[in-house]
């Protein structure tokens, strides 16, 4: 190349580069959106509706497997994500619309825990949702808009079968005393129980963190794409998440994220199980204290996590029945497994995620029937998961 032809061509490089470097940052601020999901809202409870919640495209809202006809849509932000308005349109297939636009956090299609008609009306619908840096939809919109288009029915809707990979330790591999079923197997009993179908794949190891199980190798046969999972339940060791954010944020983001990718089904969620606080506080200064901090960081790993996902609210659960009847109703005497009532209970709460309706109506199985204690149970997971 002639000295003269590289003269020429060296502005012209250094144009180029400074456009390849300069323009994927653009490029992504410009597609982007701080709405990390949408949430379906039981009015009365004031909870998301799990399983049916986040709303994903195709998504189905079966009113008949819903406490109640008191609903309402709220828009949850990513991880660390501020906007100075949200804009929500709902347009039905039938005609029917709303607007709103809210100000203020949380963000509610109708306002705050004020019931939308149009939730409870048969229709197709589209939901368009957009943030702005301003009050009331001024200055710029924030990323993209998010789109979402469900459907509501007011008749049953059939329930397909349900596959579902869990990986964890002991907190959901411990077996029950009287029937040596651990959490997904009693899960299982559940659903056969109630006409329903459901497959199971484990990779439990007892003692381990998700990454050590990760590390183990067994998971990646799991998420090799050879099959594919409605739902996906991650188990992390009893209180890392309460004490390490970090770590647990490490391992999830880095590790199991990226995996999962091409192994949810269309409109599958990754379930993140909310563990218990342990009878022995530590480090914290009190089990309140403690449960605080399950609660904080569970929400933060559920915004962080770039995949359609929930909290299943496992400690939640705990907490009032703990209260009222001790730790050792739930908690044996190591101070950290569940008894026996406390995996049916976790069953229940996953029931109702994964097939989506109150898990009010399961049977007893093998809980003492003393006509309180199983309904009790069922109906402390009914009331978390929203319905």
């Amino acid at each position: 190349m002639s000295r003269s032809l590289r003269t020429a061509l060296i502005p012209l490089l250094t144009v180029l580069m400074t456009v390849l470097v300069a323009s994927p940052p653009r490029a992504r601020a410009a597609t982007s959106s701080p709405i990390a999901g949408i949430s379906l809202i039981n009015d009365v409870s004031r909870k998301p509706i799990l399983g049916v919640s986040p709303v994903l495209d195709g998504t189905v809202v079966d009113l008949t497997r819903l406490a109640n006809r008191n609903l309402s849509l709220r828009a949850d932000l990513v991880d660390g994500a501020t906007a100075g308005s949200v804009r929500f349109a709902l347009t039905g297939a039938k005609g029917t619309n709303w607007t709103r636009v809210e100000n203020t956090a949380p963000y509610f299609l109708c306002n705050d825990y004020v019931d939308c008609p149009l939730l409870a009306t048969a229709d197709s619908y589209t939901l368009t949702v957009q943030a702005f840096s301003g009050a009331n939809a001024g200055g710029s919109a924030l990323g993209s808009v998010s789109t979402i288009r469900f459907s509501v029915s007011a008749t049953a809707v059939a329930q397909p079968a349900v596959d579902v990979l869990f990986v964890g330790n002991s907190l959901i591999g411990t077996p029950t005393v009287s029937t040596g079923q651990d959490t997904p197997q009693v899960l299982q009993s559940m659903a056969s129980a109630t006409g329903r179908t459901i497959t199971v794949t484990k990779v439990i190891h007892f003692g381990n963190t998700l990454q050590q199980t990760w590390n183990a190798g067994e998971v990646a046969t799991a998420v090799n794409g050879s099959k594919k999972y409605d739902y996906v339940v991650l188990q992390e060791y009893s209180n890392l998440v309460a004490t390490n954010l970090a770590s647990a944020s490490g391992t999830l983001l880095n590790t199991y994220a990226p995996a999962l990718t091409n192994v949810l089904k269309p409109g599958g969620k990754v379930v993140l199980f909310k563990n218990w606080a342990t009878v022995d506080p530590a480090p914290f200064a009190s089990r309140a204290a403690y449960v605080t901090a399950i609660n904080t960081n569970y929400a933060v790993l559920s915004a962080r996590l770039p995949r359609p996902n929930l909290v299943a609210p496992v400690s939640d659960t705990f907490e009032p029945l703990i209260a009222a009847n001790g730790s050792s109703y739930l908690i044996v005497a190591d101070g950290k497994h569940p008894h026996g009532r406390a995996i049916y209970l976790n069953a229940a709460t996953l029931y109702g995620i994964v097939f989506r309706t109150s898990p009010r109506a399961v049977p007893n199985l093998y809980v003492d029937s003393d006509s309180t204690t199983a309904p009790g149970l069922r109906n402390a997971s009914a009331a978390a998961i929203g319905y």
